[in-house]
């Protein structure tokens, strides 16, 4: 099992969870705006990306990141 404890501890916690998995698209500037400005103030976005990295997230916002910026971060690692 992974270890996830830090998600008790991220900024997004109790912000709406659309803000980072809108329905149906990609997000929006202005969700990806404020997605960004809470991660930016998290304690624990190094953790939430090494998660979304190691685990594959497609979907959605982490870290601050995009789904195309996490796909160019795989690439980029040999």
């Amino acid at each position: 099992m992974r270890d996830t404890y830090w998600m008790r501890h991220a900024a997004c916690r109790d912000v709406d969870p659309e803000i980072f998995f809108p329905i149906g698209s990609a997000p929006t500037r202005s969700q990806l705006a404020l997605a960004r400005h809470v991660c930016a103030r998290c304690p624990v976005s190094a953790l939430c990306l090494n998660y979304a990295l190691d685990t594959g997230q497609t979907a959605g916002v982490w870290a601050g990141t995009t789904e195309q910026e996490r796909r160019a971060l795989r690439e980029a690692v040999p």
